[in-house]
């Protein structure tokens, strides 16, 4: 199944460290996110950057930001899985 989503983080907001049963390829519409993945050098992503995070990573919990930032992403998931869980720090 896949799906595509588009999320708004506003100012201020610390997205929860998760992960996705399935790989996550998302693109930054506005703004700019600090987002640790980890296995991988944490990186700020801005408008026009894409990343990719493989199945079961945990990743997220970077710096707040000032500004809101929107994203779309696409997640590729096995019918019945849930889109997210959350991740031990």
């Amino acid at each position: 199944m896949t799906i595509l989503a588009e999320a708004t983080v506003e100012p201020g907001v610390v997205l929860g460290r998760h992960t996705h049963p399935g790989v996550e390829s998302s693109y930054i519409l506005e703004g700019a996110i600090e987002l640790p993945i980890k296995g991988q050098e944490t990186k700020t992503y801005s408008v026009g950057d894409n990343y990719q995070v493989p199945a079961e990573t945990p990743h997220a919990g970077g710096k707040a930001s000032d500004k809101k930032i929107r994203i779309l992403s696409t997640y590729v998931l096995e019918k019945g899985k849930p889109l997210a869980s959350p991740a031990p720090a």
